[in-house]
C-alpha cells in the first residue's frame, strides 16, 4: 500500500512558502507605499519651506528697496556699514553695504539680510540689492537679487564739441609764459589737424564802452592769448550781449556739470577714498574732491579712466592750487575761484589733457599745456538709458533673479 503523507507534506511546504511570500510581499509593498507617502510628505514640506524662504527673500529685497526709495536723493546715508561683498564680486571699486530690514510679520522666525552693491567707478548710480533669508529650524534658504537707478549724481549735459579750456573771465600771459592751449582734432592727436571744437570759452567778458553788447574786438581784447599759444587753432568764442558776474553765477561750472552738486561729488569722492582707491589701483581713482590750499603734485587719470579733480572753494580761498610743471592729469580739472580773478592770478600748471574748466579768468598766466580730449569728461558722464528719469530711484529692467545659495 502507498504512502501519501511525503506528498501531502511537501504540498503543504510549498503552500507555507508560497504564504509567507506573499506575505513579505504584502508587507514590501506597504513598506514601500508607506515610504512613498512620507517621501512625499518631506518634499512638501521642504517645497513650502523653500517657498517661505523664497518669500522671505523677496521681503527683504523689498524692505531695502523701499528704504532707498523713501531716502532719495540722499540715498548716501543708507551706505555706511561696510560688509563683505557676495561672491564673485572683487576689487577696490566695489562697495558693500549691509542695509537694515524690517522682519517679516509672517515669518518672524526667518533670518533676513541685504546687501547694496555698486561700482564706484564705472555705474556709481546702479545699486545692486542682494537679499538673503533663511528659516531656523527648516534648514531652508533662498537669496533674490535685482538692481536699481538711483539719483546719486545729476547728469551732466552732452556737449558736441566740448572747448579745450572754460572760463568765466578773461586771459593775459605773464611775460615769458609758456602756454598751449590745443582744442578737439580731427586727426585725434594733439595741436595738429583740423579743429573740431573751441579752443576757448569764456561765459564773461568785460563790456567795455557799457552799451549792453560784446564786439569782437572786446572778446579779442578778453582772450588775449597770442597765437603761439594755440598752435591747433581753434576758436575763442564768447558771450554776444554783456553778462554780469556779480554775485558769482558759476556759469563755467553749469556749462560743463550741468546740475550736479558740490555735495554730490563730495559724497562720490570720499567713498571712492573710504574703499581704497587710488590713483594706483586697478582701477584707478577717477573723482577728487580737493579742500586743501596745497599746490597739486601727482599725475592722475588714464585714457580708459579719466579723472575730475575739482579745487573746492575752500581750496581756493585765498589763492587756487597750482599744478606742478611734470605732472600729467588725464581727464578735467575745475577750479572754483568764485569769480575772483586775484585767486588765480599767476597760476601755473603742468599738462591736462581733457578740459579746464575755470570760475573766473586767468590773469597772468604763467604754464600750463591744456589738451583736449574727446574722453576728458567721461569721469563724471554717467549711463542713464533713454527714458530713465534720473531724478528719481527706479528698477532696471531684467535684473531681478532669484534662487538657493
Amino acid at each position: 500500500m502507498t504512502s501519501h503523507r511525503p506528498a501531502q507534506a511537501q504540498r503543504g511546504a510549498i503552500t507555507l512558502l508560497v504564504a509567507i511570500g506573499l506575505v513579505i510581499l504584502a508587507s514590501l509593498t506597504s513598506f514601500y507605499s508607506a515610504r512613498s507617502v512620507l517621501m512625499d510628505q518631506l518634499a512638501s514640506h521642504n517645497h513650502a519651506h523653500a517657498s517661505q524662504a523664497r518669500l522671505a527673500a523677496d521681503a527683504a529685497l523689498a524692505s531695502a528697496q523701499a528704504a532707498i526709495a523713501n531716502s532719495s536723493p540722499n540715498a548716501n546715508a543708507l551706505l555706511t556699514t561696510r560688509t563683505d561683498c557676495p561672491a564673485g564680486v572683487t576689487g577696490p571699486q566695489w562697495q558693500c553695504s549691509a542695509m537694515s530690514v524690517a522682519p517679516h510679520p509672517g515669518l518672524p522666525q526667518a533670518q533676513l539680510s541685504a546687501t547694496a552693491v555698486r561700482d564706484l567707478v564705472q555705474s556709481p548710480h546702479v545699486w545692486t540689492v542682494h537679499a538673503s533669508a533663511s528659516i531656523a529650524g527648516q534648514n531652508s534658504r533662498a537669496q533674490a537679487r535685482e538692481s536699481l537707478f538711483v539719483p546719486f549724481v545729476a547728469p551732466a549735459p552732452g556737449l558736441a564739441a566740448p572747448a579745450a579750456l572754460v572760463l568765466n573771465g578773461c586771459i593775459s600771459a605773464a611775460t615769458g609764459a609758456s602756454l598751449r592751449v590745443c582744442p578737439l582734432s580731427s586727426k585725434g592727436e594733439a595741436c595738429t589737424g583740423t579743429a573740431k571744437g573751441p579752443a576757448v570759452q569764456t561765459h564773461f567778458v568785460v563790456d567795455t564802452n557799457r552799451n549792453g553788447s560784446i564786439s569782437s574786438a572786446e572778446k579779442n581784447a578778453c582772450l588775449a592769448l597770442s597765437p603761439t599759444s594755440l598752435p591747433g587753432g581753434g576758436s575763442k568764442t564768447g558771450p554776444s550781449t554783456a553778462m554780469p558776474r556779480s554775485p558769482c553765477n558759476r556759469a563755467a561750472w553749469r556749462s560743463v556739470l550741468g546740475d550736479i552738486t558740490d555735495e554730490q561729488l563730495q559724497a562720490w569722492s570720499s567713498a571712492q577714498e573710504r574703499n581704497g582707491l587710488t590713483a594706483q589701483t586697478t582701477p584707478p581713482r577717477s573723482i577728487y574732491w580737493i579742500d586743501s590750499p596745497g599746490d597739486w603734485l601727482q599725475s592722475v587719470g588714464t585714457t580708459d579712466t579719466p579723472a575730475l579733480l575739482v579745487f573746492s572753494a575752500q581750496a581756493c580761498a585765498q589763492r587756487c592750487p597750482r599744478i606742478g610743471a611734470s605732472v600729467r592729469i588725464v581727464g578735467s580739472v575745475l577750479l572754483d575761484s568764485g569769480c575772483n580773478d586775484d585767486k588765480m592770478r599767476g597760476w601755473q600748471a603742468g599738462t591736462i589733457e581733457g578740459q579746464l574748466v575755470v570760475e573766473s579768468g586767468l590773469p597772468e598766466w604763467r604754464s600750463g599745456s591744456m589738451i583736449a580730449r574727446p574722453e576728458g569728461r567721461n569721469a563724471y558722464i554717467l549711463n542713464w538709458p533713454e527714458g530713465i528719469d534720473a531724478t528719481r530711484v527706479q528698477r532696471v529692467n531684467g535684473s531681478w533673479s532669484e534662487g538657493t545659495p
